[in-house]
């Protein structure tokens, strides 16, 4: 199981490392006479903020498929894909004002650049205005066309899961993906959670013919990427932490080999994105692609640093197929105008 979680995580390196490495081409954004530094915060700042929301947002999603607890000992132990479907907006923003840098155009676009979901080979285009660098053209950061690579959503994160019933209806549940390195990216996460049956609490409900429970889970993700082999300097990485924590009604019938379940819960994310290191920025890409000196270059030392947060209440709804101890399932959850899939197959002992 753990060499197969280990080749579903690849794309989702693939693609981390790709978002990520990009960011170095705003670098020469920070060249300009004054508020350089603050410049480069307000256009990495919107580059990133859609797939860093998303990366808060889909931690909290396929952690229960039945809202039926285990017996004592009674386990189960699957792996699930969480993916999440974007809005068309998120491709692309309206760069930021930002003193002494005009954005001009991309190659399809005349007010807006391309976020890290934009199109792969539209790079945006910044001139200097007055200081050594005016009148230079250089170009911003293309996208990771992601949903080509992922066409039932944005980002992939692989999970193996687990629940472990312990007493009074109660199971812990756990989840975690191995920590994998692929194209100097490193990539992990790991949880744990409660789920405990709330029909026993109430007399008349308990003979009824469907489970009722609560569950709270807490998540966390991190992925680091190298960033060295662009600007000379030292400790050069990109580091996102992401921590969810949710919360949950769930309900679910089981009929034949068929279990329906869903629920209603909150849902609540932060992911911290930062720059490390030194970065010696000499030189950006001109129009044509290639590299031209700045003549007047900038050092940059952990060039940024920023939180994102998504919050709000979800619904779910699925199925699942019980064949014997082997399970099969998949849900959609909505969440802020946003759908999460999950998709997962294992086996459960009750």
């Amino acid at each position: 199981m753990k060499k197969l979680i280990i080749l579903l995580t690849l794309v989702v390196l693939f693609n981390n490392a790709t978002a990520q490495k990009a960011v170095t081409r705003y670098f020469p954004a920070a060249a300009t006479p004054t508020n350089g530094t603050q410049n480069l915060q307000a256009l990495l700042s919107s580059y990133l903020q859609p797939i860093m929301e998303d990366y808060a947002t889909v931690m909290n999603s396929g952690w229960v498929n039945t809202a039926a607890t285990h017996k004592r000992f009674g386990f189960d132990l699957s792996i699930t894909m969480n993916t999440i479907t974007t809005k068309s907006s998120s491709d692309y923003f309206v760069p930021p004002n930002t003193p002494g840098l005009v954005f001009q155009a991309t190659t399809a676009n005349n007010d807006q650049a391309p976020t890290a979901y934009g199109p792969t080979g539209e790079y945006p285009t910044f001139q200097f205005q007055g200081g050594a660098n005016n009148g230079r053209v250089f170009l911003g950061a293309d996208g990771a066309s992601i949903s080509e690579d992922i066409p039932v959503g944005s980002i992939m994160v692989p999970t193996i899961q687990g629940g472990l019933g312990l007493f009074a209806s109660t199971d812990i549940r756990f989840r975690f993906t191995p920590n994998v390195t692929i194209s100097g990216t490193e990539l992990g996460n790991w949880g744990l959670g409660i789920h405990h049956d709330i029909k026993q609490h109430f007399g008349p409900l308990k003979e009824l013919p469907f489970s009722l429970s609560v569950f709270a889970g807490y998540s966390q993700l991190k992925a680091t990427t190298d960033l060295s082999g662009v600007y000379s300097g030292t400790d050069q990485m990109g580091e996102a932490k992401t921590t969810s924590i949710t919360a949950r009604l769930l309900i679910s019938k089981k009929l034949a080999i068929f279990t329906f379940y869903g629920g209603v819960g909150y849902n609540s994310a932060t992911t911290n994105f930062d720059i490390k290191g030194s970065y010696d920025v000499n030189s950006a890409k001109d129009p044509a692609n290639n590299d031209f000196n700045l003549p007047q270059g900038v050092v940059l030392n952990d060039p940024f640093s920023q939180e994102f947060k998504s919050s709000g209440v979800s619904f779910t709804g699925g199925l699942r197929l019980n064949l014997g101890p082997v399970t099969l399932n998949g849900d959609y959850s909505l969440l802020n105008a946003e759908g999460l899939l999950t998709a997962g197959f294992g086996f459960t002992v009750r």
